[in-house]
């Protein structure tokens, strides 16, 4: 139960329907690859719910996207690098004896942050900056 509001928490902000992206922005592009490689995160999770929703937020971002796949491929390998390098973050259970338990929330609320990921992040960014001049996306 606990997790279901961190991640409605999480996803406030992204019912599915994409956002207004000006054209001629790097920055539109940076949003839309920090949200792809933190839909990616939770698409590599183990949990279902949070994998089928991961894979569903990522389906609406390139839905929306510009440029081909090949150039926001990138991103989702380098999340998947870098989760099979940290691994997902623990938390102290309820009580001082309890057990850890894992956050794969946090760990993909702050993916993006990452430093191989902001790379890849960045270097798709540039990629994609003719692409984003053009006002259609792949949907």
């Amino acid at each position: 139960m606990r997790m279901a509001i961190m991640l409605s928490a999480l996803l406030a902000g992204c019912s599915g329907q994409s956002q207004t992206v000006k054209a001629e922005t790097k920055p539109a592009a940076r949003d839309d690859l920090v949200q792809y490689a933190t839909a990616s995160c939770l698409a590599f999770q183990q949990n279902g719910y949070l994998k089928d929703q991961g894979e569903r937020w990522a389906g609406a971002v390139m839905q929306n996207a510009r440029g081909p796949v090949e150039k926001w491929t990138p991103v989702a390998d380098a999340v998947k690098a870098e989760l099979a390098r940290t691994g997902v973050a623990q938390g102290q259970g309820e009580g001082p004896q309890s057990p850890t338990v894992p956050l794969p929330v946090m760990t993909c609320g702050q993916i993006a942050t990452k430093p191989t990921v902001s790379r890849s992040i960045d270097a798709a960014a540039n990629a994609l900056i003719d692409d984003y001049r053009n006002e259609k996306g792949n949907g």
